[in-house]
């Protein structure tokens, strides 16, 4: 009898400790007069794509166009350049069946030979070195695909064909160059991280 009591108490009680809202009526149904309207010239709507799991890659894909922007620039500041390139650095989303669904740009990496007489002239190097850099002064991570500053590779290739490269993190060059650092003394520092 006692769980009765108690039951009959809670099923009482329970609905109204909920505070649940009481669902509102429907509104009455009224159909809208039957008139023709001429279909319209509108765009449709694309679909959006289907949402298709993946797994990430690390790739890179080049930038022809800031790269021809690149080789331009460096030519106008008068370097002998080899080759020059702009690349996006990121991953490739693939899908189970082994295909591409799409890029993530993460940064934008910056690659250029230079050609030089020597490579033991590190005062001509280090010139060089400034000169470059000054270049891609002119392509800030805010003005380049991907949301963080990429990699800078220099290369110096000697007629006699040696070759001195240099790969380091764009804000690492800044960060030498803001405690001024230049010249012989950045190429020292850049090349012994």
């Amino acid at each position: 009898m006692a769980r009765k009591l108690v039951f009959l108490l809670l099923v009482t009680l329970l609905p109204g400790s909920c505070n649940l809202p009481l669902t509102p009526a429907a509104p009455p149904v009224t159909e809208a007069p039957n008139t023709a309207v001429p279909p319209t010239a509108t765009a449709t709507p694309t679909a959006t794509p289907e949402y298709r799991p993946c797994a990430f890659r690390w790739a890179s894909q080049p930038l022809p166009d800031l790269t021809a922007q690149l080789s331009e620039a460096l030519a106008q500041a008068g370097l002998e350049v080899a080759s020059a390139r702009a690349e996006a650095y990121g991953e490739n989303c693939v899908d189970e069946n082994g295909q591409v669904v799409y890029f993530a740009t993460m940064e934008t990496d910056f690659r250029v030979t230079l050609n030089v007489a020597r490579l033991d002239d590190e005062a001509e190097l280090g010139r060089l070195l400034d000169m470059t850099l000054a270049v891609l002064d002119k392509f800030p991570p805010e003005e380049t695909p991907g949301p963080q500053p990429g990699y800078i590779g220099i290369a110096f290739e000697a007629a006699s064909g040696g070759m001195l490269n240099l790969w380091f993190q764009a804000s690492r060059a800044d960060a030498l160059r803001r405690q001024g650092l230049g010249g012989v003394e950045l190429l020292e520092a850049l090349k012994n991280p």
